[in-house]
């Protein structure tokens, strides 16, 4: 096997194979790789709950030469983000026995899940996620529950730029019957954070047994969504919390629009010139005092 495989991509296509302590370890190892990288294979083991011997034989399954060279890898992905972790270590210890307020609490846990987002995203796999976006022909953004709200967010961005989108399910029919147009050249995305929605997966399955390029927004490559998609933008949702912080998320689909207004720059363009045509003819915005919509 050759060495210049990812540990991501090596992982999501043994994950099928995995027993449940392989699955556990990669779940370990995909979320705390800065931890990993300086620990022996007995320390990572006891923290998942597993012996070091699973640990020595899950470097194996993946295609390494043992743990040593497991750890050279995690050792390599940290490899350039050391100051900025020490830095945020440091800042922890400081104000260990303060009392925080929410507020920076949260917030504070938002900027780390941006952070970590943005170490963990490689620049191939989000311009692949662009390039897919400006091939498709019918785009459908398939998220529910809260993940819903990412979904709609996104594809009325994607229908500012001219794309052709739909967001499921709407509940008008079955997630099938709301996909069974889907077809291949079409682009299915699906946005999903633990704790996963089953009818956003079975949706985002059914269009890729379709033939639609399938899309996956979500917090690691074997997800449940992310062991179905071509292509997988990871993105951090820890809060702590009952509720989920989609401020990474969020950050990821505004890069993504972005990009792929860029890069279809014309079409983007053309299109918004329309759209402020519209909105002049019909005051679509409000303006204090009345008039028209002269400025947007």
């Amino acid at each position: 096997m050759t060495t210049d495989v990812s540990l991501e991509m090596r992982i999501k296509r043994n994950i099928n194979e995995f027993s449940e302590a392989q699955r556990a370890l990669a779940e370990f190892l995909l979320a705390n790789y800065e931890q990993a990288a300086f620990l022996t294979a007995a320390r990572v083991g006891a923290l998942v709950g597993v012996s070091e011997s699973t640990v020595v034989r899950f470097a194996y399954a993946i295609g390494y030469q043992g743990w040593p060279q497991l750890q050279a890898v995690l050792q390599e992905m940290v490899k350039d983000r050391l100051s900025t972790t020490t830095r945020l270590k440091l800042s922890a210890a400081c104000n260990q026995g303060q009392e925080q307020s929410v507020m920076r609490e949260v917030m504070e846990t938002d900027l780390e899940n941006l952070r970590r987002s943005l170490q963990d995203l490689k620049e191939e796999t989000f311009n692949a996620a662009v390039e897919a976006v400006i091939k498709s022909n019918d785009i459908y953004v398939l998220g529910s529950r809260s993940a819903r709200s990412l979904a709609h967010f996104l594809a009325f961005y994607l229908q500012m730029i001219g794309k052709r989108v739909s967001v499921v399910p709407q509940g008008l029919g079955s997630i099938f019957e709301e996909l069974g147009a889907v077809k291949p050249g079409d682009l299915a995305i699906g946005i999903s954070f633990p704790r996963y929605s089953r009818v956003t997966i079975e949706g985002f399955a059914y269009a890729r047994q379709k033939g639609a390029t399938t899309l996956a927004l979500t917090d690691n490559v074997i997800s449940p969504l992310g062991q179905l998609a071509d292509i997988t933008l990871s993105a951090r949702s820890n809060l702590g919390s009952f509720i989920e912080s989609f401020v990474a998320p969020l950050s990821v689909i505004n890069a993504l629009l972005t990009a792929v207004g860029r890069r279809d720059k014309d079409k983007t363009l053309a299109r918004l010139d329309e759209l402020e045509e519209i909105a002049q003819k019909h005051n679509i915005f409000y303006l204090p005092g009345g008039g028209n919509n002269n400025n947007i």
